[in-house]
């Protein structure tokens, strides 16, 4: 099972500082440490309920660290308390927001214009016994919708979710146009030892599907460990799947590579050695 493991917010090399300054001063989120390794800068942002989500600069020869042209659909998503609240306070700092949405299970959403017009998608959760303060902007970390991927057909998507990377498929509803999936959060598992479901949507968008291969700045990836990193890779290459070049080393530090779902969306792995 390929787990949800959070994500990068990718920034071109010479906005990297002003970045990490920008989501400290605007949304809040901390900042634990900044390093430079050899395929390129992180800042660790330390998000206020819970998680970590990386600063990551487009920097290394591999073209998994590059940038893509093409605007992709699938969503990197952070949870707040209060949408309106956190959208009036976006707006008294010239934050743009598209118009609000509802999962097939009543939650709101909308994508925010973050950093250098990077779309990070925000979606509504219940407050239960929860008595901390957070920041204004009331971005407060991963919630329980962990990932919004937009396909031609959720019922064939789901499938092949399921097929190749082992995620769980809890409802297909081809009338409402949506497939409701999970799979593992990668921290429980693999740190705590723990078993806890992160949820995923499939939403049939006809209308904005992509027809060439493409990415976003704000990238979800899912985790597999270093022991059956490559036997997974080449799993996806007798599947069909054309995997791109491997950029790191999973074995021993980092490692990453992407493949491409059905419509074109672009689907981020990484591996790394659990401190």
């Amino acid at each position: 099972m390929y787990r949800w493991d959070g994500g990068f917010i990718m920034v071109d090399p010479e906005k990297f500082e002003e970045a990490v300054k920008w989501y400290q001063e605007v949304l809040g989120w901390v900042c634990l440490d900044k390093i430079t390794s050899w395929v390129g800068r992180k800042g660790f942002m330390k998000l206020p309920r819970s998680g970590i989500v990386t600063i990551k600069s487009f920097e290394g020869i591999y073209e998994h660290l590059q940038s893509s042209d093409a605007e992709g659909n699938v969503k990197l998503v952070f949870v707040t308390y209060d949408l309106d609240k956190t959208l009036n306070y976006l707006v008294m700092k010239n934050v743009k927001s598209t118009e609000i949405s509802v999962l097939p299970n009543g939650q709101r959403y909308c994508e925010i214009f973050a950093f250098n017009n990077t779309k990070l998608t925000i979606v509504e959760e219940q407050r239960i016994e929860d008595n901390n303060d957070y920041p204004a902007s009331g971005i407060i970390g991963f919630g329980n919708v962990n990932a919004i991927i937009h396909v031609k057909n959720p019922k064939v998507s789901a499938e092949w979710y399921e097929k190749n990377l082992g995620f769980e498929v809890l409802e297909v509803n081809e009338e409402a146009g949506f497939a409701h999936m999970r799979t593992e959060d990668a921290y429980d598992r693999n740190v705590l030892g723990q078993q806890f479901w992160d949820n995923i949507w499939l939403l049939q968008c006809t209308q904005n599907s992509v027809e060439k291969p493409n990415d976003t700045k704000a990238r979800t990836y899912f985790d597999i460990r270093p022991s059956v990193f490559f036997e997974e890779y080449n799993k996806l290459i007798r599947n069909g799947i054309k995997p791109s070049e491997i950029a790191g080393d999973p074995i021993n530090g980092w490692g990453g590579f992407h493949i491409y779902d059905p419509d074109n969306n672009r689907i981020n792995i990484w591996s790394y050695v659990a401190n």
